[in-house]
């Protein structure tokens, strides 16, 4: 396969993830603390501990700061995180490559 096709198959995958914000329920994985108590019967204390740090983040929710409520305000901030995860996720499988075909890594 062609890295064209590779990359045009991630920006179609990419462009979908807002069904995940769509689906019945919810999106797999999505649950906040109280879901996950309600799952699995507790509350790991790393998740509790670590559980403040959402409040920072800039897309909380995946909503998009400035615009308003809308159809489009969490679906664009899933699909900028889309985005963002897949290109992290290529770049480290880039520079990882490269380390390995350099004799980096043996």
């Amino acid at each position: 396969m062609s890295y064209g096709r590779a990359w045009s198959m991630l920006l179609v995958v990419a462009l979908l993830t807002p069904l995940g914000i769509m689906a019945l329920g919810g999106a797999w994985g999505e649950w906040d603390l109280g879901g996950i108590k309600e799952r699995v019967g507790f509350v790991p204390n790393g998740m509790r501990e670590s559980a403040g740090g959402a409040e920072k983040s800039p897309f909380k929710d995946y909503a998009v700061p400035g615009l308003e409520n809308g159809i489009w305000r969490e679906r664009l901030g899933t699909i900028i995180a889309a985005f963002v995860g897949a290109g992290a996720t290529a770049l480290a499988a880039y520079a990882l490559a490269r380390t390995a075909k350099h004799g980096g890594i043996s």
